[in-house]
C-alpha cells in the first residue's frame, strides 16, 4: 500500500498515502477520496468546497482500476477510507445546517414526493456551499457509479439500477423556491432541474434532455 500513488488536492502529481497522512489535519479521522471518470469533473465536483474550506484534503482517484482497489483497502495504518460521494463521509464535516434530523424534513419530504423512484431517498445537507443546489451520492453500500460501468464492460449483464441519494442545500436560493412554494408542479419542475443539474455535474446526462430543456425554459419563462 505504501507503493501506490494517488493525484490530490492538494499536491501538483502524485502523492503517496504515508505524505497524504503527513498533512493531514489534527481533527481530521479518515482519508478522503472521491472516485469518478474524468479528473477535470471530479476537481470540479461541488462536493469539494467544504473539504477544503476544512483544509481536509481529498484523493482524486479517476483511473477505473481504482474504485475497485479503494474498496479493498478499507484502511491506511489504523485511518479509514470514506468516499466523499458516499453516504458514509456526509456527518464528517462537523458543519450541520439541517432544518431538523434531514431525512424527516418537511423539505425532503417535497422533494421525495416530486422525484419519486428516480432517487433512493433525499437528505438535507450541511456541507455544500450556497451555490450549490444540489449533489448526487450514493448509499455507503451500493456500487459507485464508476464500478457500475467497470461491472457492465465485464459482462455483468443486466445490472440492476442503483438510484442516487439526492443530497440538497438549505441555504441554496433554488432549493428555497421548494421550500416556499405549495405549487406541486412548480416544485416537481424545481426538484426535476435540481435532479439533472447534479448529474450534469457528474458528467452525465439527463435520460430525457428534451424534458430537462422544456422545464428550464419554464422556470426562466
Amino acid at each position: 500500500m505504501d507503493l501506490v500513488r494517488y493525484k490530490s488536492t492538494a499536491v501538483e502529481g502524485y502523492t503517496s498515502l504515508a505524505a497524504y497522512k503527513e498533512r493531514m489535519k489534527e481533527d481530521q479521522k479518515a482519508i478522503y477520496y472521491i472516485t469518478g471518470g474524468r479528473e477535470d469533473i471530479l476537481r470540479n465536483s461541488p462536493l469539494l468546497a467544504s473539504y477544503k474550506e476544512k483544509g481536509y484534503e481529498v484523493l482524486i482517484m479517476d483511473d477505473d482500476i481504482d474504485d475497485i482497489v479503494v474498496t479493498s483497502m478499507y484502511e491506511y495504518k489504523e485511518l479509514p477510507f470514506k468516499a466523499i460521494n458516499k453516504t458514509g463521509a456526509m456527518d464528517d464535516l462537523g458543519k450541520d445546517e439541517k432544518k431538523d434530523d434531514g431525512q424527516e424534513s418537511a423539505l425532503a419530504e417535497k422533494f421525495r414526493k416530486a422525484l419519486g423512484d428516480r432517487v433512493k431517498n433525499v437528505v438535507v445537507s450541511g456541507r455544500l456551499t450556497s451555490d450549490c443546489a444540489a449533489v448526487i451520492v450514493l448509499d455507503e453500500n451500493d456500487p459507485s457509479l464508476q464500478m457500475q460501468k467497470i461491472l457492465k464492460q465485464m459482462g455483468g449483464g443486466e445490472l440492476d439500477e442503483v438510484k442516487p441519494i439526492l443530497e440538497v442545500n438549505s441555504t441554496n436560493a433554488l432549493v428555497r423556491k421548494v421550500e416556499e412554494s405549495s405549487d406541486e408542479e412548480y416544485i416537481s419542475d424545481i426538484a426535476s432541474v435540481i435532479l439533472d443539474q447534479a448529474y450534469l455535474a457528474e458528467g452525465i446526462m439527463p435520460k430525457d434532455p428534451a424534458l430537462f430543456a422544456k422545464r428550464v425554459t419554464r422556470l426562466l419563462g
